[in-house]
């Protein structure tokens, strides 16, 4: 059994990755992806999310906009196997207690970690959060998300900035084993959003049913 634990700043898109992998096993795109097997969903526990205040919008997985509170959690199983993970994602806002115990307990709990980086906001107010977290394995996943913000020059651009957050983790002691580039949502007007998508859900299977 492996348990996974997303963290990342405010907004990083964790929820969205942990709803869109329950869609792909729901749906049964799991199975069609690179390394797919089939599995099932156990339990899902979203009851962390709270609905912001006026927040009206909605995003592009037709989800309220909203903030994780206690941890959201995923259980889902190989069928071939019957080995079962888990998947938790923590909110991200470190300055609201309950939120800090919830990523104090996740990053002591996993067996793996998947820092969630986006490219919506600098990297330096990101880095924070990660300077808070306190009990880092020595090795780490690094998922880069929302990559359909990003313009002109994909591949120069993303090859500075994992040098960026190489750099950074390399200061803790802390080596990256791979990178993961995501959309983490179902984003209109982005010819390669089932590419990135589909990275979803084989970082996830890659980590845990394919190790």
């Amino acid at each position: 059994m492996v348990n996974i634990g997303l963290l990342g700043d405010i907004s990083a898109g964790k929820t969205s990755i942990l709803r869109l992998f329950v869609r792909y096993l729901k749906v049964g795109d799991i199975e069609k992806v690179k390394g797919g097997k089939k599995c099932t969903v156990v339990k899902t526990d979203f009851s962390g999310e709270a609905t912001v205040p006026g927040g009206d919008k909605e995003d592009s997985l037709n989800q309220k906009e909203t903030k994780t509170i206690h941890p959201n959690r995923v259980v889902f199983r190989e069928d071939s196997t019957g080995k079962a993970h888990t998947i938790f994602a923590p909110g991200g806002d470190r300055r609201r207690a309950v939120v800090k115990m919830g990523i104090i307990t996740i990053s002591r709990i996993a067996t793996q970690i998947i820092a969630v980086v986006s490219l919506d906001r600098e990297l330096k107010r990101q880095f924070e959060f990660f300077n808070d977290v306190r009990f880092f394995p020595d090795k780490i996943y690094v998922c880069i998300n929302k990559i359909d913000l990003i313009e002109g020059d994909k591949d120069k651009k993303l090859e500075e900035i994992k040098n960026k957050i190489d750099a950074f983790f390399n200061q803790r002691k802390i080596s990256v084993i791979d990178y993961f580039i995501t959309c983490g949502e179902i984003v209109k007007d982005f010819a390669e959003v089932e590419e990135y998508n589909n990275n979803v859900a084989e970082m996830i299977l890659g980590i845990t049913v394919n190790r």
